[in-house]
C-alpha cells in the first residue's frame, strides 16, 4: 500500500519530468497540459475542477488540485472569466480615495467580497463626474457587480451604466430602475439631530457648509434644515465641498454672517474649519461651536473632540454587499446613525 507521502514523492518526480519534458526548466510557467500529464487526465478535466464547471468525482478533483500545486500552475483569470461567464470580481467607484469616509466603506465591502471568493477592483475619480462616468462604463464590461459611492453623475449617465452593468449598486444615491439597489444613510434625520441640539444650546444662527453641488447626499442633508428653519432656527448656506481644504477655505466667508455655530458637510470639511479658526485666534467652542458628519476615526482626537452624526461606514460597505445578492428584497436599504456629542459644540458664550 503506498503512504501519502510516497505519493507526493511520485507527483513531483513527475511534475519534474513533466517540466523538463515541456522544455519550461521552471515550474513558474507550467501550462494546462502539464497539469493533465501529472494527474492523467485529460485537458478538459483540468479545466472542469480548475473552473469549477461540471463535476467529477473527489478523487480526480483532488489530484487535479495536487498536480496544479505541483507544478505551479495558475489559470488565466481571462479565461477563466469566459469558462464561467463570471470574473468573481466586484467594481467600486469612489468619488475621492483620500477621504477616510470612503476608505471605510471599503473595508466593509472588501471583506465580505473576500468572504464569498471575490475579488475587488478601486477606481478613485478626484470628485470629476465625468471621470466617473468613464471608470464605471470601462469596469462594467470586466466585473460582474459595480458599487458606485456617492455617485457624483447626472441621472441620465447613470442609467447609462445601470445598463451597461451586470449588477449595479449605489451608496448615498437613488435611482429609479429595477436592477438598481441602494443603500442610504438617512441625512436629514442626523442634520436635524444636530440642529436640535444646537438650538437646545441657546444656538440661533448656524452656518451650514454646504458639501459639492452634484452629491445627491447633500441634497439629503438639506431636507433636515426645513424643520429648524420653520421653528425660527435661522440658517446660513455657505459654498465648499467635501475636504479638510474646502473647510479651511470657507471658514472666512462663513465668519462675514456672524454665525454662533457651524455644521459642516462632513467631518473631514469640520477639522479644515478647526484648523482655520485655530490660526484667527478663535476658540472651539468658546467663539464657535462646530459640528460634522460622519464621525470619521479622527474625529474623537481632534482638539477638541468633535461632535458628529455617527454613521458606521464598515457596516454601509456590508449592506452595499447584501445588495448584490438576488434574495435582497427591498430596493432601497436605509440606515441611521446616531448622535455623539464631544467638546466642540457648548452654549454660544459670546454674540457674535
Amino acid at each position: 500500500m503506498r503512504t501519502p507521502s510516497a505519493d507526493h514523492a511520485a507527483r513531483a518526480a513527475r511534475a519534474a519530468r513533466t517540466a523538463q519534458a515541456a522544455g519550461t526548466g521552471t515550474a513558474a510557467r507550467a501550462t494546462i497540459h502539464d497539469v493533465a500529464r501529472l494527474a492523467e487526465v485529460s485537458t478538459a478535466t483540468v479545466s472542469r475542477v480548475l473552473s469549477g464547471g461540471k463535476p467529477v468525482s473527489p478523487e480526480v478533483a483532488d489530484r487535479v488540485r495536487a498536480a496544479a500545486q505541483d507544478v505551479g500552475y495558475r489559470p488565466n483569470p481571462a479565461a477563466q472569466t469566459l469558462l464561467r461567464g463570471s470574473s468573481r470580481t466586484v467594481g467600486v467607484v469612489v468619488p475621492d480615495l483620500g477621504n477616510p469616509y470612503f476608505a471605510e466603506i471599503l473595508k466593509g465591502v472588501a471583506g465580505e467580497a473576500a468572504a464569498d471568493e471575490h475579488h475587488t477592483l478601486v477606481a478613485g475619480t478626484e470628485e470629476d463626474p465625468e471621470q466617473e462616468y468613464r471608470s464605471a462604463l470601462e469596469l462594467a464590461r470586466w466585473v460582474d457587480g459595480l458599487l458606485l459611492c456617492a455617485p457624483r453623475m447626472s441621472t441620465p449617465r447613470l442609467r447609462e451604466v445601470a445598463e451597461a452593468a451586470r449588477r449595479l449598486v449605489l451608496i448615498n444615491r437613488v435611482l429609479r430602475h429595477p436592477a438598481v439597489g441602494s443603500v442610504v444613510v438617512d441625512y436629514h434625520l442626523g442634520v436635524r439631530a444636530l440642529c436640535e441640539h444646537l438650538a437646545s444650546l441657546g444656538h440661533k444662527r448656524i452656518a451650514y457648509l454646504q458639501g459639492p453641488p452634484a452629491a445627491w447626499s447633500d441634497q439629503q442633508r438639506q431636507r433636515g434644515f426645513r424643520s429648524p428653519e420653520a421653528s425660527g432656527l435661522t440658517v446660513i448656506r455657505v459654498p465648499c465641498g467635501s475636504t479638510l481644504a474646502d473647510g479651511r477655505e470657507a471658514v472666512d466667508e462663513a465668519l462675514t454672517y456672524r454665525p454662533t455655530a457651524m455644521i459642516c458637510f462632513n467631518d473631514h470639511v469640520a477639522v479644515g474649519v478647526l484648523s482655520r479658526l485655530r490660526e484667527l485666534g478663535l476658540s472651539v467652542p468658546g467663539d464657535l461651536s462646530v459640528a460634522g458628519i460622519d464621525d470619521a476615526p479622527m474625529s474623537a482626537h481632534t482638539d477638541p473632540g468633535l461632535t458628529t452624526y455617527a454613521v458606521s461606514t464598515v457596516e454601509l460597505g456590508r449592506q452595499a454587499w447584501a445588495r448584490f445578492s438576488p434574495g435582497a428584497k427591498q430596493p432601497t436599504t436605509h440606515v441611521q446613525g446616531t448622535l455623539t456629542l464631544r467638546a466642540s459644540t457648548s452654549r454660544p458664550h459670546r454674540t457674535r
